[in-house]
Order: structure tokens, then sequence, then C-alpha cells
């Protein structure tokens, strides 16, 4: 499997920056998460696929994130989402991007999307 994954990365079908997630793989190939995990890994190895740090999903290499900065994605959001309040894109009594919005966004999951916003933001808190 991780040929045929190799062979989507260089031939462009997969481009630089493209989110792999286990799932969407797992459903290709119909293999196992470890099957899944150890393909990545063998990407990784060759320089084919990177993350950002331990728990991200992996992307194509070659459009990199910025250096790292000891920040987690889920520091990048907040601030962000605070910057569009501030900036009047969302007004008094606007709700902010629905927390699977967001986890689209930024090519997280949901549960990170949640941890990253105060939880005063979220529904039922």
């Amino acid at each position: 499997m991780a040929t045929a994954l190799r062979a989507r990365i260089t031939d462009g079908h997969w481009p630089p920056g493209r989110v792999l997630t286990y799932a969407d793989i797992q459903q290709l190939y119909g293999v196992s998460r470890e099957a899944v995990a150890a393909a990545l890994t063998r990407l990784r190895d060759a320089g084919l696929v990177e993350t950002r740090r331990m728990g991200t999903r992996p992307k194509v290499a070659g459009k990199s994130w910025p250096a790292a900065t000891g920040t987690s994605i889920q520091d990048e959001i907040t601030p962000h989402v605070r910057d569009q309040v501030n900036r009047g894109v969302y007004s008094p009594g606007d709700r902010i991007p629905s927390l699977g919005a967001l986890a689209a966004e930024y090519s997280v999951s949901v549960a990170t999307a949640r941890r990253s916003l105060p939880p005063c933001w979220t529904k039922g808190s």
C-alpha cells in the first residue's frame, strides 16, 4: 500500500499540502488503521509526508507549515476566531462557525476545534 500511496503523491494526484486522513485511506484501500500507520511511517521516512507535531493529521510534504513555534494548531485557532470577533466579522449575538466548520477550515478534528475555543463559546457550556 505504501507504494500505491507513493505513486499518488509523486504523480501529483495528491498535491503538496493535501491532508491525509486515516479513514479516507482505510476506505480507499480496505485496510486496517495499523496498515495505514505503517505505510505513512514509510512515506514520512522518505520525506513525502509530514506532520506538524504528534497527533496531527499527516499531509503531503512540499507545502510546509510555518516553522515550529512551540504552539499547537489549537493555540492558533483561538486567536484567529478572537481576531474575527474584534474586527467585526461577527457582531454581538452572531454565531461563530460551528465546530465542524472550524475543524474543516483548519484540517483538524472536531475535538481539537472544541479544545481551541473557550468553554463559554461552545454549545452547552
